[in-house]
């Protein structure tokens, strides 16, 4: 009798377990009067390489996402309707393009601790966005990190990978329906998922999509 009571104790132990089981690449919706956006965030690079069937190398943060109007209206849909922020270290950047990632010359990333002040609104540069704010950082105002990017005129492509980066792309389009596809941001380093947001910010208005996990 024992024994059976200390089995069914520990398969409810197992199932515990497993039902805690970490989610790795986690969901989030969020919506208004006129669009749905549900995004799917995947940090880890196998996976990223076989969601594309061509791996894109380290730095890069894959978010499969899915837009639906909620009118009778069509809305105006594009990958630079959206940016990936981390709240840990400020860093906010905009979706590459695919040939900046696989084409002829493709970029080279090199991120550094912005130290310089700074005033005004976020500066686009090379598909990223760097935050603005003071040289200064803390708790709730992190310092900023500066993205750079050259052209590797040294590169020649990768002609498989740029074929699957474009096939699987989140299009610009004038979506009456459902539209969904992938985007392809730059990250630097290792954040959270509680740390990660995508901001939302196109002619349907605004969302922010929090991953709480």
């Amino acid at each position: 009798m024992r024994l059976l009571v200390s089995f069914g104790l520990l398969l409810a132990g197992a199932g515990v377990l497993l039902g805690s089981k970490k989610v790795v690449s986690p969901t989030t919706s969020a919506s208004n009067d006129q669009v749905d956006i549900v995004a799917t965030i995947v940090l880890d690079e196998n996976e990223i390489a076989q969601k594309l069937g061509a791996d894109p190398g380290k730095g890069i943060a894959l978010l499969e996402v899915k837009v639906t109007p909620k009118t009778d209206q069509s809305v105006q849909v594009s990958p630079d309707d959206f940016i990936l922020l981390a709240h840990d270290d400020g860093e906010r950047s905009q979706p590459f393009e695919p040939e900046q990632l696989a084409g002829n010359g493709a970029m080279v990333l090199t991120t550094k601790t912005d130290t310089v002040k700074r005033t005004g609104s976020s500066i686009g540069l090379g598909g990223m966005v760097m935050g603005a704010g003071g040289g200064n950082s803390s708790p709730g105002n992190p310092t900023p990190k500066v993205m750079n990017t050259k052209m590797d005129s040294k590169n020649q492509g990768n002609g498989t990978l740029l074929e699957a980066l474009k096939a699987k792309q989140f299009p610009t389009a004038d979506a009456k329906d459902e539209v969904s596809g992938y985007l392809y941001f730059p990250l630097d380093g290792k954040h959270k998922l509680k740390n990660l947001a995508v901001l939302y910010r196109g002619p349907a208005g605004k969302l922010n999509l929090e991953f709480q996990h």
